[in-house]
């Protein structure tokens, strides 16, 4: 495969199609004439692979082929295996880091990853503490006798893989113990927060940062328009994530900005029967004066109270033909929902770019999987830049190119009126720039529907707006080809030039008039 060649002016992108998750590479100019090589994240959910021979390794390959082993520039929107886990990835043959091979100038991460930032800590905070509530029902689902292929427990156990990396809970556990040990005056807290840094979605983000000479820049929607090294016709502007907790944690769309009805909302029971320490003392659903604890009935020498506990409610947490009555597998079951919680509002907290192109203004954006709060976050963005005032909403009517967010989730993409005074897919190239609109969606959708994880994705909804809206300029990962829609001339299709290979498609942004 030969170089990746930036055009004469604007930005190319190369969209990988290694499964379901992100991967993109983009090219443009620099001052000087040479290419200036930026990839967007690089993961996939484990075992989603849109053809099997399509490895995260030989994306990798490609991308040191295409670049000359030199990517100037490494943007990571969040930390979701399916983003991040293949900067991970290892050389089937060395068996060492497959990105060893490649030379990376800068790393751009949200403000969310900066250690200095005490907003972004005590997110993290936040994150440790579910997380280790997740592990803890997952541990309590195991000792009630609910085998890994359970349906209590095969979505638990896929979601957390996705927020620590593939195999990487049973990991945690072990790490976790280990700390403990080391650590024993530390607080629950500490100990589950050192115990997390070592887990697969940290390590690569780790990894990433030591493989640079200085330090990470981390973009925020309140900073100046950021600067490509070496590069002048592009100027890159943050979005999101906000620094807002009521918008992170607002995931679900509501009223007309959704395109269907959403799931129903967290359970927050399930810390309370998670949480670190003397179970006896959590907060239940009954004062303990109208219960007996298991304690006190596997520690009592009553053996008619054993053998009624036995009989009707299970004994020392197997579950056998009554296991339905204990109250503790009901706490036990929500965690799938507490789970996709925090998924979603990891999600949120996507690092979102807008790539402006001066000469005719043109904008790229690539939103990560930003959710509902993010998205109601931009509208009030605004800059100033060369003497005028640049929004939010004028970069959204200007953009041509849209990263398709969540893999075209339903609660990824708003919808909405050019009129409504929330960002939509309605603000989204408008007047003399509706014509380019191009969308791309990273989706491998016949894995996303399996009986596991029924999942639409893309939403049936949004991928018919986004053709809709583009012309059927609508890449998507799981496809080979992009089919001309029939009331589209050959004329007009002619005019969408694009690359399509098994590995990858490309697209050019050209900063020039069409």
């Amino acid at each position: 495969m030969p170089r990746m060649q930036a055009p004469a002016s604007g930005v190319t992108v190369r969209m990988y199609r290694q499964g379901h998750g992100d991967c993109f590479l983009l090219a443009t100019p620099k001052a000087d004439g040479s290419p200036f090589y930026m990839l967007i994240d690089c993961g996939l959910w484990t075992n989603s692979e849109v053809k099997p021979e399509q490895t995260i390794d030989k994306v990798i390959a490609d991308i040191a082929e295409a670049t000359g082993n030199r990517l100037d520039l490494v943007l990571v929107t969040h930390e979701h295996m399916d983003h991040v886990n293949g900067f991970a990835a290892k050389d089937p043959a060395t068996r060492k880091p497959c990105f060893d091979a490649i030379e990376i100038g800068e790393l751009w991460l949200a403000w969310t990853e900066d250690d200095d930032d005490p907003f972004a800590n005590s997110l993290r905070e936040r994150f440790h503490d579910t997380l280790l509530a997740l592990m803890g029902a997952d541990e309590r689902l195991d000792r009630a006798g609910f085998g890994v292929h359970s349906p209590n427990r095969t979505m638990l156990r896929d979601l957390l893989s996705f927020e620590t990396g593939e195999d990487a809970a049973d990991e945690l556990r072990e790490r976790l113990k280990e700390v403990k040990r080391r650590h024993p005056a530390l607080s629950a807290r500490r100990q589950g927060a050192l115990a997390i840094e070592g887990i697969t979605n940290k390590r690569a983000i780790k990894y990433l940062r030591g493989r640079i000479a200085g330090d990470p820049v981390f973009l925020r929607p309140d900073h100046d328009p950021y600067q490509l090294p070496g590069v002048e016709g592009v100027r890159v502007y943050a979005l999101g994530p906000p620094r807002d907790v009521e918008l992170l944690l607002s995931l679900e769309p509501q009223g007309e900005e959704e395109f269907r009805l959403s799931a129903d909302g967290p359970t927050l029971s399930l810390l309370a029967a998670t949480v670190e320490g003397d179970s006896e003392s959590a907060r239940r659903s009954f004062d303990p004066r109208f219960g007996i604890s298991r304690r006190d009935v596997e520690r009592s020498r009553d053996k008619f109270l054993k053998a009624f506990f036995v009989d009707h409610y299970g004994a020392k947490g197997k579950s056998g033909p009554t296991g339905w009555r204990q109250i503790d597998n009901d706490w036990l079951e929500s965690a799938e929902t507490l789970a996709l919680r925090l998924n979603d509002e990891v999600n949120n907290t996507s690092l979102v770019i807008a790539i402006e192109l001066r000469g005719t203004g043109k904008v790229l954006l690539f939103t990560g999987d930003a959710q509902r709060g993010n998205w109601i976050s931009w509208a009030p963005l605004k800059w100033t830049v060369d003497g005028r005032t640049v929004t939010a909403r004028d970069l959204l009517g200007r953009t041509v190119l849209y990263k398709v967010g969540h893999h075209g989730s339903h609660n990824a993409t708003l919808d909405g009126s050019a009129a409504a005074e929330y960002a939509n897919l309605s603000w989204l190239a408008s007047e003399a720039f509706q014509d380019e609109f191009v969308a791309m969606i990273p989706a491998n959708t016949s894995w996303a529907a399996h009986k596991d994880r029924p999942w639409e994705h893309p939403l049936g909804f949004i991928e018919d707006r986004l053709k809709q809206k583009a012309r059927g300029r609508v890449f998507r990962s799981d496809l080979d080809r992009v089919a001309k829609p029939a009331d589209v001339s050959a004329a007009e299709w002619q005019k969408f030039e694009r690359v399509e290979t098994g590995l990858f498609f490309e697209y050019t942004v050209a900063d020039s008039p069409t």
